[in-house]
């Protein structure tokens, strides 16, 4: 899929998700001028059922469960999502297909001429990419007709350019250390930027959180008039079943006890499921027409590529895009759990801005083997540099500067029937899943011996 035309112009504004630093940081940032442009486009993020999901790790996975679901209910349901890992398509769906590059072309034909009018007046704050590509992703929902939307928050929340939605349910995934420069260097402190998505008159719905997070969550619900369902108090679960192949979930709620079957492995996927669940709910609870049969089989073939992704099976090959010590604490419990962890080979790869001490920190204990590389973003820390901070942890380490050269040689070392996960950064991952899927004999050679590796550079 060709989106250089929209990369193009996107890439001519500041992208604060490949350059160090964000733009917000400012004490006088707001989101007025994009409500201008989105006013002078018609407001056409307005008018529609809305769910907003802010959080550290797992607002992704949340997004995808909750528009599955709603549009196996019959729903035409937009999607919004990031970052991207293989086409820039991939940010916008629209009852799960991506946005083609004529669509979004059209809907830039649409915006940029707004866009060149604001900055010829001069007063107007100047726009960022993400900015640009969150009111292309509701121009394209206009056009399609939907009905509902599913707007995950790119950065925090309060200041991140979704919050100029007016949510029906808002959601706060599992909140963690990140992004401390700029969202602040306490997890109350993330939460406070994290709730400033919630308002009076939305639902509220919480994943599980500390008891610091939690209690500034809630009184931003006491100061916004509602009050939050909570994920393991308002609604619990426990896991009847988990493998590779997804997990059945007994959920208790308002409504009873219900089972519920999806195909995300990992624990951590099923208090995201959970969460999901909740929104649903909420969103019912507010006349929206949703049936259960049709929830859970949204539910059940909701996919969510980059967590926990199974990618092969002998050897054992997963993706996961934990990059903090919290995910990767939640990952290696998972690997415990579906009895793959042992001795698994990690290839990582971090941003220079990640806690990188505290999250190899965590794997310690399952006695792992580290291959560290990095990705082509410009971000990326190198491998010496990823080393030189775990350097006194005593864990095998070994460097591939390219990623490929890095998942080849941990194929080496895991050998026959071992286990292998990439994760560190999700740009790394892009660069594994690229090659896989542009490579028609990758899953082939990757059951072969190591030695019939030969793994060809993806551009």
């Amino acid at each position: 899929m060709d989106f250089s035309n929209i990369e193009r112009y996107l890439d001519s504004f500041v992208n604060y998700e490949v350059i160090p630093g964000f733009g917000f940081a400012a004490d006088d940032y707001d989101l007025g001028h994009v409500r201008e442009l989105l006013r002078r486009l018609g407001d056409p993020h307005l008018g529609i059922e809305t769910i907003h999901v802010a959080g550290s790790k797992g607002k992704g996975s949340i997004s995808a469960l909750i528009a599955n679901a709603l549009t196996a209910c019959g729903l035409k349901t937009g999607l919004f999502t990031s970052p991207h890992l293989i086409h820039l398509g991939e940010r916008i769906r629209v009852d799960g297909v991506c946005v083609s590059p004529e669509q979004l072309d059209s809907a830039l034909a649409t915006m940029q001429p707004c866009v060149d009018a604001m900055l010829a007046e001069g007063h107007w704050r100047r726009f960022t990419y993400f900015e640009l590509i969150s009111v292309l992703a509701v121009l394209h929902f206009r056009s399609c007709g939907v009905v509902a939307q599913v707007v995950e928050v790119g950065l925090g929340g309060r200041l991140d350019a979704t919050n100029v939605v007016r949510p029906d349910v808002c959601v706060i995934a599992p909140i963690s250390l990140e992004h401390t420069a700029v969202l602040g260097e306490t997890l109350e402190e993330i939460a406070t930027e994290k709730a400033g998505i919630i308002k009076p008159g939305a639902a509220v719905v919480c994943a599980p959180q500390s008891a610091g997070v939690m209690a500034v969550i809630e009184a931003r619900c006491a100061a916004s008039g509602v009050t939050p369902v909570r994920v393991g108090r308002e609604i619990t679960f426990n896991i009847r079943e988990g493998s590779l192949d997804g997990q059945l979930l007994s959920i208790r709620g308002a409504s009873g006890e219900r089972l519920i079957r999806i195909s995300l492995s990992g624990t951590f996927q099923a208090e995201n499921a959970v969460t999901a669940v909740a929104a649903l709910d909420a969103l019912r609870c507010r006349g929206v027409a949703l049936d259960d049969e049709c929830i859970a089989r949204g539910l059940a073939t909701a996919q969510w590529s980059g967590r926990f992704q199974v990618l092969a099976r002998n050897p054992l090959l997963v993706l996961d895009g934990a990059h903090n010590p919290a995910s990767m604490r939640r990952l290696a419990e998972s690997l415990v759990v579906l009895g793959v962890s042992r001795q698994p080979v990690f290839v990582l790869g971090f941003s220079n801005d990640k806690d990188v001490r505290g999250t190899v920190t965590e794997l310690i204990p399952l006695g792992v083997r580290i291959v560290l590389t990095r990705s082509q973003q410009p971000r990326a820390l190198e491998p010496h540099e990823i080393a030189a901070r775990i350097n006194d942890l005593g864990l095998e380490v070994v460097s591939e500067r390219e990623p490929l050269a890095a998942l080849q040689r941990a194929r080496g070392i895991a050998g026959e029937g071992g286990n292998v996960c990439v994760a560190g950064s999700l740009y790394l991952l892009a660069e594994i899943l690229r090659w896989w899927q542009n490579d028609p004999t990758a899953g082939i050679r990757w059951a072969s011996s190591p030695d019939a590796m030969t793994l060809k550079k993806v551009r």
